[in-house]
């Protein structure tokens, strides 16, 4: 697999040079002139499909998995393309009438990289469908690697908690009781984080907590007695210590985990499947609303509808607005290819930053920063969109080699948690290792979560040293009696 991912980037990379289609400024034309009217229907189309095709195969396949949580949370922030109206013009310097223009080359670009990412996922899904290639036997019985597993969650929970509270600790700041800042003022995730030890700490608990909560949740659903114990005070501790820390998607992760895990491991009625996805899109969508207005206009829940008003804040406000930033970012942008620069960054993430300071001037979002002109050390980074990182390395080639990689790896993992979800007993080690290798697939589309694909391996490998390593004869020696 790594041999044809890297077949795949190299081929990418070398027909784009020798076609041209690896400078970003072939598509530079689309951002000149009136803005034209298919963008509309495209994102449309773009929106429907990242919405319905997954819920689709959740339906079909009878379980929840995160790429169908993705891709719909693909959806929404597509949507945002429809609140430039708004968005635009909340920018102060009359930036609203470049981002403007500059918006359906984001949307197209997204449309093309999606387009690609949904056929290959198909094709490499139903090729291993058709020849029987699947998931090996585990190593012993579930049960003997879930007992191994829940203490490794219950000491790396215990550390997560610690090193998300101790920056708040030692500055004396709680983001979440900070007001958002404007552009001259230092962003509180930042003044938090300000020393390189800290920022490394933070980022290591910041990819953990999800996954650590969504086991430990999963193990005290099993046996509901745990919840008043050890596991609940942590799985509590967890998402205050995150919610307190200002930064609200793993929260959000942790709980679209926890569904993913129990449809795994539970037949649960189709009607309530496809209920589960779209309200808990509903749900992620007015929450990152309300946490943002409890920072930014606390006033406002008071005045009618708070739900309403949370929905229309997550669109309007600071959360789902990857569109307006990318046709910002790209309006001040001069379509020079940066060349995998970003790329490198993501690479070295896991270096400290006085060791190696690059690392900093190489990250996507602070060099989406730098590019319209605000100070990389008072903002933590833009997004710029799932393809417009490599749009920005590599032109339109890079959004056509992203999609086929993407598809590739998102076809295998989803054929291996559907195999995985017929498993009876469940194994919840070999299923929460599932769940976290598709969120690391995911950051491949935004190398600023570099950190967290790299705390996730780190998790990884403590799941081979203390669990898989020490399990005992192959299971299907075991199955009858597994199942008795």
């Amino acid at each position: 697999m790594l041999l044809l991912i890297a077949g795949i980037v190299l081929g990418g990379i070398t027909i784009g040079l020798c076609t041209g289609t690896s400078d970003p400024g072939m598509l530079r034309s689309l951002t000149e002139g009136f803005p034209p009217t298919w963008p509309g229907g495209l994102a449309s189309l773009a929106v429907g499909a990242l919405f319905v095709i997954p819920l689709i195969w959740v339906i079909k396949s009878d379980s929840l998995d995160l790429v169908a949580f993705f891709l719909a949370w693909e959806a929404m922030i597509m949507c945002g393309y429809f609140f430039l109206g708004v968005t635009a013009w909340k920018l102060n310097g009359g930036l609203g009438p470049g981002i403007l223009a500059t918006a359906p080359l984001v949307v197209l670009i997204n449309s093309v990289g999606f387009a690609i990412l949904l056929g290959v996922m198909g094709f490499t899904y139903a090729l291993l469908k058709r020849f029987r290639i699947g998931l090996a036997d585990l190593r012993g019985s579930s049960h003997e690697g879930d007992v191994r597993l829940q203490w490794v969650l219950r000491l790396t929970g215990l550390l997560t908690i610690l090193i998300l509270v101790l920056p708040m600790g030692i500055t004396g700041i709680i983001p979440m009781f900070v007001s958002d800042p404007s552009a001259g003022e230092i962003d509180p995730r930042l003044m938090v984080t300000e020393s390189s030890s800290l920022r490394a700490l933070y980022n290591l608990g910041y990819g953990l907590m999800p996954f650590i909560t969504a086991g430990l949740a999963l193990l005290c659903i099993r046996r509901a007695r745990r919840f008043f114990g050890i596991d609940g005070i942590l799985i509590v501790a967890l998402m205050l210590a995150q919610l307190l820390s200002g930064n609200r998607f793993p929260l959000a992760l942790a709980g679209i985990t926890t569904l993913c895990l129990i449809s795994m491991e539970w037949r649960i009625p189709r009607f309530l499947l496809a209920g589960s996805f779209a309200l808990y899109m509903l749900f992620f969508t007015a929450l990152g609303g309300l946490t943002g207005l409890l920072r930014w206009d606390r006033g406002l829940l008071s005045e009618g509808n708070p739900i309403v008003h949370s929905i229309e804040a997550a669109f309007t406000g600071n959360n789902l607005i990857d569109v307006r930033d990318a046709s910002w970012v790209m309006s001040q942008w001069d379509f020079e290819p940066l060349h995998g620069i970003t790329y490198l960054g993501g690479l070295t993430a896991f270096l400290p930053s006085g060791l190696f300071p690059q690392k900093k001037e190489w990250h996507l979002g602070l060099t989406a920063v730098r590019i319209v002109g605000w100070d990389d050390a008072k903002h933590p980074g833009l997004r710029i969109t799932f393809f417009g990182e490599s749009f920005i390395n590599f032109g339109l080639a890079g959004v056509i080699t992203l999609g086929t990689i993407l598809g590739i790896l998102f076809g295998v993992l989803l054929r291996a948690f559907h195999q995985a979800s017929q498993d009876h007993p469940s194994s919840l080690n070999r299923n929460l290792r599932i769940l976290i290798l598709m969120e690391m697939t995911l950051h491949l589309s935004n190398t600023s979560n570099a950190f967290s694909f790299w705390a996730l391996a780190l998790f990884l490998l403590i799941q081979w040293l203390f669990v898989e390593r020490h399990t005992g004869v192959p299971s299907h020696a075991l199955h009858d009696s597994d199942r008795s």
